[in-house]
């Protein structure tokens, strides 16, 4: 008769492979949360939220992704009447032509949310991120954004793809949240709105998306919620930088995932393990068409007829 047979299977840890265990910032005098990870002359660097008071970013530099350089913190003057005069949220760091942009999530008195850029040509000294001001607040028909009342609009990205520059928010529309997207010629814009790539979705909340290209496919990561409720980080691949999306795929362990490439050009997967930031050397599923990232020690399945006689 012939019958299902499921393999599990999983490789070596990213620890193994690299030597150290954990792999990762685990700093023990800060709380991090959002981050990026990056690379500068041959060191890698990671920029973060630095809670609670979430008015100035982390930053650290490292040369193997195990031990890391706590670096003075950048960002750390607020100023009344900015649109970041309250906190600073998500950055995103984005090379280019040798100048780094940092795109963050500025937070205003009314708790509403822009989009920020800072610039360096010298990411190895802190003091030298020069804040450019506001660069996005949305303007798509249907949503919602108030400078005076909460409103979402945060947790940047960006990618260059088909000569274009892609910016990643997320939102909230009159029909629910969303990942939005906006286009530019420039990676300092001006930006034109393109709305939802994902959603709206009625009572939801979608946050921290990260969207990256493989094997001639683009990947969309996003963390979902509801109030009160995390629904978990899911992974969705789709023909362009804008989809149309498949169906989502669980992504775990962690949230706020960022996935990045080293000078080698492997990927891996940073993701918050609060108040940690955990790193991963990433993994495919070449079961799945397009094959599909995981990392960590997440099993993933495979289906195979097994035949047995009688």
């Amino acid at each position: 008769m012939l019958i299902g047979l499921l393999l599990h299977l999983s490789g070596p840890s990213a620890q193994a492979r690299l030597g150290c265990d954990p792999l990762g910032w685990f700093p023990a005098n800060l709380s991090l949360k959002d981050h990026s990870v990056f690379t500068h002359d041959g060191a890698y660097y990671i920029v973060s939220i630095e809670g609670p008071q979430e008015t100035r970013f982390a930053y650290a530099r490292s040369a193997d992704l195990c031990s890391w350089e706590q670096l003075e913190p950048i960002l750390a003057d607020r100023t009344s009447g900015d649109w970041d005069e309250y906190k600073i949220w998500s950055p995103y760091i984005f090379e280019t032509g040798g100048t780094y942009y940092m795109y963050y999530t500025g937070v205003n008195q009314a708790i509403a949310q822009s989009i920020m850029l800072a610039t360096t040509t010298d990411p190895s000294d802190p003091a030298s991120w020069q804040e450019q001001g506001m660069v996005f607040q949305p303007s798509h028909p249907g949503a919602i954004w108030s400078p005076n009342s909460w409103a979402d609009n945060r947790d940047p990205a960006v990618i260059f793809a088909g000569g274009l520059y892609y910016l990643f928010y997320t939102g909230r529309d009159l029909d629910g949240g969303i990942v939005g997207a906006a286009v530019a010629l420039g990676p300092a814009g001006p930006w034109t709105d393109l709305g939802a790539t994902l959603g709206p979705f009625p009572g939801r909340i979608l946050e921290s998306p990260m969207v990256f290209s493989e094997w001639g496919a683009y990947y969309l990561a996003v963390h979902e919620t509801r109030p009160g409720q995390s629904l978990g980080a899911q992974v969705r691949s789709g023909a362009s930088p804008t989809g149309p999306w498949g169906n989502p795929a669980p992504l775990y362990p962690g949230w706020a995932h960022e996935f990045w490439q080293d000078a080698a050009l492997n990927w891996h997967a940073s993701f918050l393990t609060t108040p940690n930031i955990t790193i991963e050397t990433v993994r495919w599923d070449a079961s799945r068409t397009p094959p599909r990232p995981y990392f960590g020690d997440a099993l993933f399945e495979i289906h195979l007829p097994l035949v047995v006689r009688d």
